[in-house]
């Protein structure tokens, strides 16, 4: 396997102590002051670790082992649970403490304060009270749950939802876990902790989520290394996560067994090699982890959870450690495509119209109408600079109602409201609301749920539970570069369900994967709209 390139080869050197390259300097920004006592794979082997009551061992854990001896400085892994990520994690920063390779401390995220104390307490307070001489002697006095002093390095243990605690600490190393659960936001925010490090490493690690999201699309940039399995039989080399169920065979004595993809031979998860699908990227290392390595799980059981399971999302997340959406919670580029008619993108239009506008670097403006049959007809989408365009789209396509963004510049929001008394209202999502909108004509407002309303529309591009006919759906203008951009920005939010850590109730929110200003200017304009079901003839409003 090509493990790639000088960069690499000469973090390499680094980390096992010998004399650092001038190109990795240069690349990477680390001091040739600095040479460690050991690598991390020897002193885990050589010190004797005992994990949960138990001689620290690679023995059915093999395609662990190449990643401890892994020195890449930006490491992504996604995957599935119980493969022994976290405590490799775990391990890691200790390591580097105690061998001072992250002079300036190690930062440890978690998505809250709960999940910070469970680990420091559960898995770190362990691994240092069952291992006194490797792990123990090496701790300090100021030993907390949020922060430890091993050696001369501080271990910082911090929740990604806190800003204060991103802010207050410089780091060497970052260690990102379960990041698809914590702010997006807060990643770049962490980053900041690094900007005078000299060192700059960071691991992202989490079971995955949704497509395009946390830690997925932070996977999609890396090399993305898969564990591929040798067959005994002919020598070929087989990824299971790409060939799942295929890759289950059913023997007739009633056992499942892992298949070659080329002879259906019996394959050993022990016996097999890392390998990149993408060797030409070298600035991040990726791997992808699933249940189909584990010697711990039996095949049997894992094929006939994957046909009985009535949550498909849970089975791909967590147990192959595979992004995964429900087609119905996201938008795909076919199903905007498919709502293309032959029409062509309308530049006036006698109305009267309807306008969703969403605030941003840009305008994104998304006008439509009635049309008998169909929930509604875009007859426009348009991507303007001056808000001055907005008025002039007002009267020349007659729009009757318009429901713009209210952030961020909710002056000039204001302003363009008041130029169309009782016509333009600006929006505002109030997560505590339920029911219908609530329109406020004193002060030109109009607030929602925002995830019922994002429902409401995406109804219009997917259809109404039990609509054959289509009836419930939008009609699209004919395919163009714009209508292109259109569906990216709706193909760019998805619906998951989210846990609120202290109460434990569960809600539905739409995640934002990219840019997505056109489809809330489309669900701004669905809200104008929906006015005219409320008017007798809404044809001649003017």
């Amino acid at each position: 396997m090509m493990i790639g390139t000088e960069v690499y080869k000469s973090h390499r050197k680094a980390f096992f102590g010998k004399e650092i390259s001038a190109r990795y300097n240069n690349t990477f920004g680390v001091s040739e002051r600095y040479k460690p006592t050991s690598n991390f794979l020897e002193w885990v082997e050589g010190s004797n670790i005992i994990l949960d009551g138990n001689h620290f061992t690679f023995h059915h854990h093999e395609y662990l082992r190449e990643p401890y001896n892994d020195p890449h400085p930006r490491q992504v892994e996604i995957k599935a649970t119980q493969l022994g990520l976290t405590t490799k994690a775990g391990l890691r920063s200790i390591h580097g403490a105690i061998t001072g390779r992250y002079p300036r401390g190690i930062l440890y995220l978690f998505p809250s304060k709960t999940d910070v104390t469970e680990f420091s307490k559960g898995r770190i307070n362990l691994l240092i009270g069952e291992n006194p001489d490797s792990i123990g002697k090496w701790i300090k006095d100021t030993d907390t749950s949020n922060l430890k002093q091993i050696g001369s390095s501080i271990l910082y243990f911090r929740g990604m939802k806190s800003r204060v605690g991103l802010k207050s600490v410089p780091v060497d190393f970052i260690v990102f876990d379960e990041l698809d659960e914590a702010p997006q936001k807060a990643v770049d925010m962490a980053l900041q902790r690094m900007a005078h490090s000299e060192i700059k490493e960071w691991l992202k690690l989490s079971n995955p989520t949704l497509p395009d999201y946390g830690i997925d699309k932070a996977f999609q940039e890396t090399d993305q290394q898969y564990w591929l399995l040798q067959c005994p039989a002919c020598g070929h080399y087989t990824c299971l996560e790409d060939t799942f169920p295929a890759c289950l065979v059913e023997l007739s004595d009633g056992r499942v067994i892992r298949g070659c993809e080329k002879c259906k031979a019996e394959l050993n998860p022990s016996i097999g090699k890392w390998a990149a699908k993408r060797s030409q990227i070298e600035e991040i290392r990726g791997r992808h982890y699933s249940q189909l390595m584990s010697h711990f799980v039996d095949m049997k059981e894992l094929l006939h959870d994957f046909r009985t399971t009535q949550n498909l999302t849970d089975f791909y997340n967590l147990r192959i450690g595979m992004a995964w959406v429900e087609a119905t919670h996201r938008i795909s580029l076919e199903a905007v495509y498919a709502l293309c008619d032959l029409f062509g993108m309308a530049e006036k239009d006698g109305g009267p119209s309807s306008m969703g506008v969403d605030q941003g670097k840009d305008l994104h403006v998304v006008i439509g109408k009635a049309q008998p049959g169909r929930a509604g007809k875009i007859v426009h989408l348009g991507v303007y600079k001056d808000w001055e365009k907005l008025e002039s789209l007002m009267k020349d396509f007659n729009v009757y109602r318009c429901v713009i963004d209210g952030m961020p510049e909710i002056e000039k929001a204001r302003s363009f409201a008041k130029k169309f008394p009782g016509k333009v209202y600006l929006n505002f999502y109030n997560e505590h609301q339920k029911g219908t909108y609530k329109w406020n004509d004193g002060d030109l407002t109009v607030s929602c749920n925002r995830t019922e309303s994002l429902d409401a529309s995406h109804a219009q591009i997917l259809g109404a539970a039990g609509d054959l006919t289509g009836s419930s759906k939008v009609v699209l203008p004919r395919k163009s570069d714009m209508i292109e951009e259109f569906a990216v920005h709706l193909h760019n939010v998805a619906k998951r369900l989210e846990e609120d850590e202290e109460t434990g109730s569960k809600r539905y929110v739409y995640v934002k994967l990219g840019p997505d200003h056109f489809r809330h200017a489309f669900n701004y304009e669905c809200m104008a709209r929906g006015t005219f079901a409320n008017t007798l003839f809404p044809e001649f409003l003017t």
